[in-house]
């Protein structure tokens, strides 16, 4: 077996407490290196041959990925500290893995094994509980409904204005104020609009709103804020968010909004005192200048948000900025009851500061949720004591890859998810957010070329998988358009024009979802990676239910034959059963389509 691949690591995503007595224990080997890992672990204090015994306990392959593969067990201990080492076979060899190093022979002493030295209950990573139960609906609110004409701005185009990515090579993005910008182009979408549409979102079946920035700006996506403590005007007030968080709450639907950290709009204040004021500005280090005097255009003198500079970048090494913004954070919670922040650009801001962050928003409301977007593995900000997850764009990647573009085996997808499972906490993984697209990229329709059947095979394995279901607004009746301004379009609210088989699809998924327990807390176990017939199988299991999901990705029928020793299988989709002959049930799929089996 391969030494060099073997890595396990103490307090670390390896190893740590998910309860006051469960630890978490992970191996990572060289993929299809090893034929069986078992942990053998005991008390620091009370062990040996006359006291308490070792335990031992045969870990599970959980994940692989193109290189590694990685084990897993969780233990339940009543100790104070826990020793523990690693067996580890091949058909070959037998090798003991301790306090990183390896041995032919078990070790005899706890100074040779590895060490949790105590189970610390502020270092457990807990999570809301409500939050695994999330299918979350994504809305860019200016774009969502209009429900309040009277609050428009003077330049609000027709709610079917066409956007093109050309427009943004004809511009001059150090004028701000060109109306034909178009971050500058309102539709008038606002808080009373997705009031209006809560019987919608409910008839869909999510429980979750998240609102990208709804606070004052001087663009329609309002990333560049200037005022952290007002709804913008376009959008509503203070009082028409309350009304829309108890409106959502009354359908047991939570609202996440969005917190815009990173950086700030050029109007905002403190910055505007520096214009004004240069060195002698009080607020001089809540930016970092470069020199003075400073100007606003692109590439400019001072730290931005990508070269953008109307979008200042704040210091949250600053404690006064700090400070100002976890305020920020806490009085939304406190005034409008919102559940939690999802956090934009989130991996550019120290973790110091989130670490702050998190006690702050915790102190005010335990269960509400935090997560961080990140487009790369984040789990640094994922030990526990930063966000509870995290915008899983690495399941994006993945999807978009088999699916859409059909770039990648059905080996190679099975292994980035497997990546992502080995690369996270278990607290975290269960909860990433997994998107299929966003306000921030192409419409995955769009990228399969407006072929349906594609974005109805991505959306059953989102709605299966391990995570949360993100849908962004009007997915599900099939709009497409490719990157920013094209994929923020005015909602599809006329009936001709909507999908209406693709939303019903939707709703079958997300109703599956919510009834199902495993599909939710279950395990998840690869069953099948089929590359020459695009066949890939998972299992869902969860007590004892149990869900089988098979992707065919290919362009003709496939005939799946499936061991059971059940009876009578229903696929969960079609509403039809299967009997089995022989212990086996033979079904054909077709052209890029999948079934999802339940026992009964």
């Amino acid at each position: 077996m391969l030494r060099e691949a073997i890595y396990h690591k103490i307090d670390s995503e390896y190893a740590y407490a998910i309860s006051k007595n469960q630890l978490v224990i992970k191996l990572r080997t060289k993929k299809n290196d090893v034929d069986k890992v078992t942990l053998y672990y005991l008390e620091k204090y009370n062990w040996g041959p006359q006291k308490n015994p070792t335990f031992n306990i045969e870990m599970k392959k959980v994940a692989c990925d193109s290189l590694f593969d990685y084990y897993e067990v969780i233990i339940n201990v009543e100790m104070i500290s826990v020793c523990y080492y690693f067996e580890i076979k091949d058909g070959e060899e037998t090798l003991f893995y301790s306090n990183y190093k390896f041995l032919s022979r078990r070790p005899n002493s706890e100074v040779g094994f590895f060490l949790f030295p105590t189970i610390a209950e502020k270092d457990i990573f807990l999570i809301p509980e409500w939050a695994r139960e999330s299918i979350v609906y994504h809305i860019f609110p200016d774009r969502f409904c209009n429900g309040d004409p009277s609050i428009n701005s003077e330049h609000v185009k027709p709610w079917n204005t066409k956007f093109s990515v050309n427009s943004l090579k004809k511009r001059n993005f150090d004028n701000m104020e060109d109306p034909d910008l178009p971050w500058n182009i309102t539709l008038g979408g606002d808080l009373q609009g997705i009031i209006n549409k809560l019987d919608y979102l409910e008839d869909l079946g999510i429980n979750t709103i998240y609102l990208t920035p709804v606070f004052e700006s001087d663009s329609n996506h309002k990333y560049n804020t200037y005022n952290y403590f007002k709804i913008d005007p376009c959008f509503g007030t203070l009082e028409k968010l309350k009304e829309l968080v108890k409106e959502a709450h009354s359908r047991n639907i939570r609202v996440i909004l969005d917190a815009v950290f990173n950086h700030c709009g050029h109007l905002f204040p403190p910055f505007q005192d520096v214009l004004e004021k240069g060195e002698n500005s009080q607020y001089v280090n809540w930016f970092n200048i470069k020199e003075f005097p400073v100007e606003v255009k692109m590439y400019p003198n001072y730290d931005t948000f990508a070269y953008l500079g109307w979008m200042p970048k704040l210091m949250t090494k600053n404690d006064e900025t700090a400070d100002y913004l976890i305020s920020v954070a806490t009085y939304w919670i406190k005034e409008a009851n919102i559940d939690g922040w999802r956090l934009d650009v989130a991996n550019e801001i120290d973790h110091d500061f989130w670490r702050k962050f998190r006690k702050a928003v915790k102190d005010v409301k335990e269960d509400a949720f935090i997560v961080g977007e990140a487009w790369h593995d984040a789990h640094s900000w994922l030990m526990g004591d930063q966000f509870d997850s995290t915008t899983n764009y690495l399941f994006t990647e993945a999807l978009a890859s088999f699916i859409a573009y059909e770039n990648i085996t059905v080996e190679e997808f099975d292994g980035q998810l497997g990546f992502i499972r080995g690369a996270y906490k278990l607290p975290a993984y269960n909860i990433l957010w997994n998107l299929l697209d966003s306000h921030d990229t192409p419409r995955f329709l769009h990228a399969c070329k407006k072929n349906v059947s594609k974005l109805k095979l991505a959306a059953l394995i989102q709605m299966t998988y391990t995570g949360i279901p993100v849908v962004y607004y009007g997915t599900e009746v099939g709009m497409t358009g490719g990157n920013d301004p094209e994929c923020r379009k005015g909602m599809v609210w006329d009936d001709k024009k909507q999908n209406k088989e693709l939303l019903s699809y939707y709703k079958k998924l997300i109703s599956i979802r919510k009834k199902y327990t495993s599909l939710t807390y279950g395990d998840i176990q690869t069953i099948q990676i089929d590359n020459d017939n695009k066949v890939y199988a998972y299992k869902r299991l969860y007590d004892k239910e149990e869900i089988i999901v098979y992707i065919n990705n290919s362009s003709s029928y496939q005939l799946i034959k499936h061991k059971s020793k059940h009876k009578k299988l229903i696929d969960l989709l079609q509403d039809v059963e299967y009997f089995t002959n022989n212990g086996e049930v033979e079904l054909s799929l077709p052209p890029k389509s999948g079934v999802v089996l339940y026992y009964n």
